[in-house]
């Protein structure tokens, strides 16, 4: 980061904070891969209660920090996704109290939803309906990330004509493409969040982000898009050390 950037960073941080993310979503839907890839780590993050002490358990009001990028605080909804009715409650006080707090430092700039795509049929469940339906998040916006898109391949790779199973690997990954697609659409997960009564801002298609950062520089843009405050925008371009083609992008735009 250079002396002017790292001046701005420090003018929004004194202003803001650091840039705050609501991860929400069941258990295996890949969010402690996303914020790893999302912060350069290979760690667990460090987790603090609102007065900065230590603790080795997970709350939502609990701050989530990775030593490798402290520019970034999460908090996890952990727990109201299995169906327990106390965590929903205070998920969603949470977001009421966190989207509109005057105490900027302590209000969260995004949520991210988590939705596995690994098994379609139950990929819309009724926490993702409650949710979508009870909580307001006022100006916060709400991006869904499609985590494990990459197992729908091989759905797709099974509904091929028989003649192209056949195929080389690489001209049947090629055949299967288009099903990828058709297969997500039939099943109408986009839509049905679309038209809960407080409906997510956009999503991102996330496959493979062990392997490389291309899921994270995309989620990254995505939440920058749809952040509605040009300095909130400016603080995670600052923040995030994965997509240097947003922050060259941002850049110029800004002279």
């Amino acid at each position: 980061m250079s002396a002017d950037n790292t001046e701005e960073f420090e003018n929004l941080q004194a202003k803001f904070g650091r840039f705050r993310i609501l991860i929400v979503g069941r258990a295996n839907a890949g969010k402690t891969t996303i914020l790893r890839g999302i912060c350069n780590a290979t760690e667990n993050p460090e987790i603090y209660d609102g007065d900065g002490n230590k603790r080795g358990i997970h709350n939502v009001e609990n701050e989530l920090i990775f030593r490798s990028n402290e520019k970034f605080v999460f908090h996890d909804s952990q727990g109201f996704e299995a169906g327990s009715e106390d965590e929903f409650l205070q998920m969603k006080r949470f977001i009421a109290d966190r989207a509109k707090t005057a105490f900027l430092k302590k209000r969260i700039h995004a949520i991210w939803y988590c939705i596995p795509m690994d098994k379609l049929d139950r990929a819309i469940q009724c926490s993702e309906e409650r949710f979508f339906d009870e909580c307001d998040p006022g100006n916060v916006p709400v991006v869904v990330l499609f985590t494990k898109f990459d197992a729908l391949r091989a759905v797709a790779l099974g509904k091929l004509a028989p003649a192209d199973r056949r195929l080389p690997l690489q001209d049947r990954l090629s055949k299967a493409e288009p099903l990828i697609e058709e297969l997500f659409n039939r099943a109408d997960v986009w839509g049905r969040l679309s038209r809960r009564k407080h409906a997510p801002k956009c999503c991102v298609k996330i496959a493979g982000m062990h392997k490389s950062n291309e899921g994270c520089s995309k989620l990254l843009e995505a939440t920058t898009v749809v952040l509605d405050e040009k300095a909130l925008q400016m603080l995670l371009i600052s923040a995030q050390e994965v997509n240097v083609a947003l922050c060259v992008r941002y850049a110029v735009r800004e002279r």
